[in-house]
C-alpha cells in the first residue's frame, strides 16, 4: 500500500516527514533535537487507512482525525529519547496535537488527574481514547510496510514498542504529571514559552512550505561596505544646509557609536529628533551591527502604521537596486504587512517559480534577509497563539530588530514590551534597535547611540508650540481658523473621523478660495496614498489639509503652521513632526486646541484620560513653547505617566502568562482594540475596481478546487485591500450590498454614498468614528 501525506498533487507520506524534518532542523537551530522528533513524528496518524480513505476517496470520519495520536507517538518518542525529567516531551505533544490549529493549551485532550482509570474520564476523553486504540489496530494490519517505511527516518523500532504495547494510558499520565509540576523542573519557567514556540514554530512552517511545494531561498543580504555606497553617492556633497549638516553628524555618530557598543550589550537606542534623518541611520546602523557580528543574522524593520511603510521600504528597495534586478529582490528584502504586494507583477513569479499560495506562505514566514513590517507582526508573533502568526517565530531568533517610534504603542504594554525584549535578547539571541524622538521610558538600559542627542535637541529651533487650553465647539474654532488665516499651508489634525468630516465640510462652506483636501482613513487606501502625493506637490500652493492622526507618524509632509486637536504629549510631538520639518520656513507654529461637541472632548473618545489630564497640566504651565523644550517637554510627560497610568494590570497578566505558559492568558493580545461592529467593505470607485470584484465573483462562483481557488483569488484579494473600509456593520447593513463572501459598495451607489473629496459620506452617523 502507498501512503500519502497530501494531494494535488499526491505526496508520498514518508517523503513529507523527511522533507519536514530537513527544513525543520535548518530553522530550528539549537533546538533541533526536539524539533527533529516533532517533525518526523507529526503526521504519524496519516498512516491510518481511515486517513487514507479520507484523502483519495473524500470519505470522512473521526477515525481520519491524526493529530491526537501523532502527538502521543510524539511524547512516546521524547520520552525515550530525551527522558522523563524535563518538560521536552509535553512540549513535543502540544506542537503536534496543535500543528494544525492555534495553540490552545499545553494540556489539550490531556486527563485532568495523574491517575485515573479509563472509566473516570469524562465522555469525550473516553471517545478520544477509544478512537486511539482503532487507529492502532488499524496501524498494525499494514505493520510491515509501516515499519519499512520509518526505518529511513529512524523510528521504526520506537514504532515496534508502540504497536506491542499500547501505552497510550502510560504517556497520558505522564503527561499529566508534567503539565501539573509545569515550571518545577530544571527548565526555568520563562523559557518554556520560548522553547514551546520555537519547535511550534519551526514544524508549522516546514509543514506548510512541504505540503504546498514551495522551493525555499536561502535569505540573502548584501554586505555593509557594498549597500553604504549608493548612500555616499546620493549624499556625497558636503551639506551647506543646517539641516542636512546635523543629519550628516547623526549618521556618522551612531555608526561610530555602534562599532564601539556592539559588544557590551544587546538592547540600543538611537534618541533625534523629527526629521532628523533616522530611517538612513537606524537601517545602516543595523546593517553594521549585521557586519560586526557575523553570520547571516535577518534584519527586521518593524513600524508603527502601514500607511508609513511604504515610504520607508520604498528607500531601502532604491539603496538594494543598485546591485539587484527587481526580479530577484525577494530573498534580500521583502514587504510585509496585509496590503502588501507579494510581487510587483507577474515576472517576478515566473523568476521564482512560485504560485501565490507559495509566495504568500515565504513572506509570512519571513524568508528573506531583511524585512519591512508593522507592530502588529512583530508583537502578536512574539506575543500569541494564532497559527498563521507563528510560522514566523523561528524567523525572529539571532535577528536584529529596529523599532521606529516604539512609544506609539499603548503605554499599557510598556513593561509587556520591555520583558518580551529582555527575554528574546537573552533566550533567542536578538539584538534590539529602538528609534525615536521622543525618548519614551522603557528600555531605560538600553545603550544610546547618539550619546549627545540632546545638544540636537537644542539645536533644533524650527517650531513654535502654543497651547490654548480653553475649549471651543467646532463652529467656534472654524471662526477663529478663518479669521486668523495667512498666506500660509495649514494642516489641521483632528481625532476622530466624525470630527474632522465636520471642520471640512464647513471650511468648504467658506469658500476661502484656496486648495482644501481631506485626508483620513475613511477614504480608500489607493486613494490616500495618492493623495499624500499630490499634496507634497502643491505645498509651495498654501493648501488646507484636514486629517487625522493618520499624517503623524513617517509621513512626509512639511506644513507652515499645524493645528491639533488635545492628544497625549508624544502624539502632539509626532504632528508637530509635519510643521517646518525641513526648516526653509523661518519657524513654523502649532497650535494645540480642545475641541468638543456639547461639551465633550473629542479627545476623549480615543485616549486615556489620565493620559490627556497630564497634558494639559504640563502645556498650560507656560502655554507656549519652543522646539528647543520639546525633549523635556515629552521627558516630562512619560515620567508622570509612568507615575499615575496604572500600566500593572493589563501588563502583569500577560508576563504571568507568559512565564507560567499559560495561553488563556495570552490568546486575546492584541496593540489594535478589537471592534466587533466593525466589518470590511468592498468599495467601488472606478472601472477598474468593478472589474476587481467581477474577477473575484467569477472564481467564487465558477473554480470549486479550493487549492486553485485560493491561488487565484490571491493576488486578486491583494489588489482589493486598495479598496476597502472597516465600517459600522449597522451602516453597512442598512445602507450596503451583502455578497455571498463580503460587503460592498457597488459603483451605482458611489453618487448617493461615497465621495472622491472626503471618502464615505456618513456625518449623519451617531456613533464618532475613530481612525
Amino acid at each position: 500500500m502507498v501512503f500519502y501525506s497530501h494531494k494535488n498533487p499526491n505526496k508520498r507520506l514518508i517523503d513529507h516527514l523527511q522533507n519536514v524534518t530537513n527544513l525543520a532542523i535548518d530553522f530550528a537551530g539549537e533546538f533541533k533535537e526536539v524539533v527533529e522528533i516533532a517533525a518526523k513524528c507529526h503526521d504519524f496518524g496519516k498512516y491510518t487507512t481511515y486517513f487514507q480513505k479520507h484523502l483519495l476517496e473524500g470519505s470522512s470520519s473521526k477515525l481520519s482525525q491524526h493529530s491526537f495520536i501523532s502527538a502521543l507517538f510524539a511524547a512516546y518518542v521524547g520520552f525515550k529519547k530525551l527522558g522523563e525529567d524535563n518538560f521536552l516531551p509535553l512540549i513535543l505533544y502540544s506542537a503536534v496535537i496543535n500543528h494544525h490549529s492555534n495553540v490552545e493549551r499545553l494540556n489539550k485532550n490531556l486527563p485532568e488527574r495523574i491517575r485515573f482509570t479509563l472509566e473516570e474520564l469524562d465522555e469525550e476523553k473516553k471517545e478520544i481514547i477509544k478512537r486511539v486504540m482503532k487507529q492502532l489496530d488499524d496501524l498494525e494490519k499494514n505493520f510491515s510496510h509501516i515499519y519499512q517505511e520509518l526505518e529511513l527516518i529512524g523510528l521504526h523500532l520506537y514504532f515496534k514498542e508502540f504497536i506491542e504495547q499500547r501505552p497510550v494510558d502510560e504517556v497520558l499520565r505522564k503527561l499529566a504529571k508534567l503539565n501539573y509540576g509545569l515550571g518545577k523542573g530544571k527548565i526555568k519557567r520563562d523559557r518554556i514559552y520560548t522553547l514551546h514556540h520555537m519547535i511550534y514554530s519551526a514544524l508549522i512552517d516546514a509543514d506548510k512550505l512541504d505540503a504546498s511545494n514551495t522551493p525555499i531561498t536561502k535569505p540573502q543580504s548584501i554586505p555593509f561596505q557594498l549597500l553604504i555606497e549608493p548612500y555616499k553617492s546620493k549624499f556625497s556633497e558636503e551639506p551647506k544646509e543646517e539641516l542636512n549638516k546635523m543629519r550628516k553628524e547623526i549618521f556618522i555618530k551612531v555608526l561610530d557609536s555602534i562599532e564601539k557598543e556592539y559588544k557590551n550589550g544587546k538592547l540600543f537606542s538611537i534618541t533625534a529628533p523629527t526629521g532628523s534623518g533616522k530611517t538612513y541611520t537606524g537601517f545602516y546602523a543595523a546593517k553594521k551591527l549585521q557586519e560586526l557580528l557575523g553570520g547571516d543574522r535577518k534584519i527586521i524593520y518593524t513600524l508603527p502604521f502601514t500607511s508609513i511603510i511604504d515610504q520607508n521600504y520604498g528607500e531601502i528597495e532604491k539603496l538594494h537596486q543598485s546591485f539587484i534586478h527587481q526580479q530577484e529582490l525577494f530573498p534580500y528584502l521583502i514587504k510585509h504587512h496585509h496590503l502588501a504586494d507579494l510581487f510587483k507583477d507577474k515576472e517576478d513569479t515566473k523568476e521564482y517559480q512560485l504560485e501565490p499560495d507559495q509566495g504568500i506562505l515565504l513572506v509570512e514566514g519571513w524568508h528573506s534577509g531583511l524585512i519591512v513590517t508593522t507592530f502588529i507582526q512583530l508583537f502578536e508573533s512574539l506575543i500569541g497563539i494564532k497559527n498563521k502568526m507563528l510560522k514566523k517565530y523561528h524567523s525572529i531568533k539571532g535577528s536584529i530588530i529596529l523599532i521606529d517610534e516604539l512609544q506609539t504603542i499603548d503605554i499599557k504594554y510598556w513593561n509587556l514590551i520591555k520583558y518580551v525584549f529582555e527575554q528574546i535578547a537573552e533566550e533567542l539571541d536578538c539584538r534590539i534597535i529602538t528609534m525615536t524622538a521622543t525618548k519614551p521610558i522603557i528600555l531605560k538600559d538600553s545603550i544610546e547611540l547618539l550619546k549627545d542627542y540632546h545638544q540636537y535637541f537644542q539645536r533644533f529651533n524650527r517650531v513654535e508650540l502654543e497651547y490654548n487650553d480653553n475649549g471651543m465647539e467646532i463652529d467656534d474654532f472654524i471662526e477663529d481658523f478663518v479669521n486668523n488665516l495667512e498666506d500660509k499651508s495649514y494642516l489641521i489634525i483632528c481625532n476622530t473621523i466624525n470630527q474632522s468630516l465636520e471642520i471640512y465640510k464647513k471650511l468648504e462652506e467658506r469658500n476661502l478660495n484656496r486648495k482644501l483636501l481631506y485626508l483620513s482613513t475613511n477614504i480608500i487606501p489607493k486613494e490616500r496614498k495618492g493623495r499624500i502625493e499630490y499634496i507634497k506637490k502643491i505645498l509651495d500652493q498654501r493648501p488646507i489639509v484636514v486629517s487625522t492622526q493618520v499624517v503623524e507618524a513617517g509621513v512626509d509632509l512639511d506644513f507652515d503652521v499645524v493645528y491639533r486637536d488635545l492628544a497625549p504629549m508624544d502624539s502632539i510631538i509626532q504632528g508637530a513632526g509635519r510643521c517646518n520639518r525641513n526648516n526653509s520656513k523661518g519657524r513654523g507654529l502649532v497650535k494645540v486646541v480642545k475641541l468638543a461637541k456639547d461639551q465633550r472632548k473629542y479627545s476623549g473618545y480615543i485616549y486615556n484620560s489620565i493620559a490627556l489630564t497630564i497634558t494639559e497640566e504640563i502645556l498650560k504651565r507656560k502655554g507656549f513653547y519652543t522646539e528647543e523644550e520639546f525633549l523635556q517637554l515629552i521627558e516630562d510627560y512619560f515620567t508622570e505617566a509612568m507615575e499615575r497610568i496604572n500600566t500593572v494590570d493589563d501588563s502583569e497578566k500577560i508576563i504571568c502568562g507568559l512565564k507560567e505558559m499559560d495561553l488563556e492568558a495570552i490568546k486575546d493580545f492584541s496593540l489594535i482594540k478589537n471592534r466587533p461592529n466593525y466589518v470590511d467593505v468592498f468599495i467601488e470607485v472606478d472601472e477598474e475596481s468593478q472589474k476587481l470584484f467581477e474577477e473575484y465573483k467569477k472564481i467564487i462562483e465558477e473554480v470549486y478546487d479550493p487549492i486553485q481557488r485560493k491561488n487565484k483569488l490571491l493576488p486578486i484579494r491583494r489588489k482589493m485591500g486598495e479598496y476597502i473600509l472597516s465600517l459600522p456593520i449597522d451602516f453597512v447593513r442598512k445602507e450596503l450590498i451583502e455578497e455571498k463572501t463580503m460587503f460592498r459598495m457597488a459603483l451605482e451607489q458611489k453618487e448617493r454614498l461615497y465621495s472622491d473629496d472626503i471618502g464615505l459620506k456618513r456625518l449623519d452617523l451617531d456613533t464618532p468614528i475613530i481612525f
